[in-house]
């Protein structure tokens, strides 16, 4: 996230009173976290700060609502099933129309899911849809008379409900009427614009930090919001971040932005962009510069090297590694933690409690503990050369 727009983000938390509650709708739950922490470190305390994701909140508000009419929410693998359910009785029907020589492909039912999914959430009525598609009408129609039978509802019914908790046509929630602020939160339909609108119109006050780059939500929020804008990028650089700002950062500032010109500043060697012709000259490239680095003092355990491919480089990098002599470990990433690693943490825990009985019954429980000898014995101790 860029460095301006936490600034301004945080000068707004730490304007609200300490007891007051505050909505802080996250992008993702870690970054609301984050910026929460930082701000009340700073403050010392706070108290009633909600924080939440956009579909958090949503499920949240229209929880009460599915609850007394006796509805549940649906996943999207759940309402693909539903669509296939649909494809199956309409084909039997012959009530498919154009889509009759394809209703039998494996990708029909999850295509036709996904465009019901954005129609759904685009707010189009049937009558909009007729006139471009009136095939397409028909499947939808079926879908949305499915979802009544069995009582269930997609994403875009929960957002329309929290719309209507949020607006007050629907009973009140405690998370509404509050000091809102929308941190990079992306708003990808109209829908999502829809329930945005009416949090921001019970706010009693409100501040949303959008990326530049995200042209469809501030297309969306100029169209329909009317808010008050402020250009961060062009405001006047604060004292203590004059000159301070590495390649890194400008990088990722200005890598999109043809329309701003960009100072120049001397090399840091924070990035640096070569060219290698295949995969295995380009490892050989990375090895050179792992050496590089270790000369300057970089151990090579604070090093690491992130493949976007790696079912075709690891065994170029393999090879490189092993013939410039760097020793290297290779992963690729953990699904769940590693029991070994949950072991000798739950020792660490065990030491730091006095040896708790709980801490270490889950250590026993890992199977981490060398097996006994024939007679019982402790087994022996590793040689140290082996450890």
């Amino acid at each position: 996230m860029n460095h301006c727009r936490i600034r301004r983000a945080r000068a707004w938390l730490e304007s609200r009173v300490l007891a007051e509650e505050v909505l802080i709708i996250g992008a993702s739950l870690d970054a609301a976290n984050e910026l929460a922490r930082r701000v009340a470190e700073e403050k010392g305390a706070a108290f009633g700060w909600h924080r939440l994701t956009l579909p958090q909140l949503a499920g949240a508000l229209a929880a009460r609502v599915l609850g007394e009419r006796k509805v549940a929410p649906l996943s999207r693998l759940g309402a693909e099933a539903i669509v296939a359910r649909v494809v199956h009785r309409l084909k039997a029907q012959g009530g498919l129309g154009r889509y009759r020589p394809v209703g039998d492909t494996p990708g029909f039912a999850r295509a036709i899911a996904a465009v019901i999914a954005e129609l759904r959430l685009a707010r189009l009525t049937s009558g909009a849809i007729g006139n471009v598609a009136p095939d397409l009408t028909r499947l939808t129609e079926a879908y949305e008379a499915a979802l009544g039978e069995a009582r269930l509802t997609d994403w875009a019914g929960v957002l329309n409900l929290a719309t209507e908790v949020a607006s007050g046509r629907a009973g009140v929630h405690r998370l509404i009427k509050l000091p809102t602020l929308l941190l990079d939160v992306p708003i990808a339909s109209e829908a999502e614009l829809a329930f945005v609108d009416a949090l921001a119109r019970g706010a009693p006050d409100s501040l949303a930090t959008v990326p530049a780059a995200d042209q469809p939500t501030l297309g969306r929020i100029r169209g329909v919001l009317h808010w008050k804008f402020e250009n961060l990028d062009g405001a006047p650089r604060m004292e203590d971040h004059v000159g301070t700002e590495g390649t890194l950062e400008r990088l990722q500032h200005h890598l999109f932005s043809d329309r701003t010109t960009v100072w120049q500043a001397p090399p840091d060697n924070e990035v640096e962009v070569f060219s290698a012709p295949g995969e295995s000259r380009e490892c050989v490239e990375i090895a050179r510069r792992v050496l590089a680095l270790a000369r300057n003092g970089m151990p090579f355990d604070r090093i690491a090297v992130l493949l976007r491919s790696p079912e075709e480089y690891r065994a170029h990098l393999q090879e490189a590694f092993s013939r410039a002599r760097i020793p290297a470990h290779f992963a690729r990433g953990a699904v769940r933690p590693d029991p070994a690693g949950r072991a000798f943490y739950s020792l660490l825990k065990c030491a730091a409690e006095g040896l708790s009985a709980r801490r270490f019954a889950e250590y026993l429980s890992l199977a981490q503990v060398p097996d006994a000898s024939a007679g019982g014995e402790p087994p022996e101790a590793t040689a140290r050369g082996d450890r």
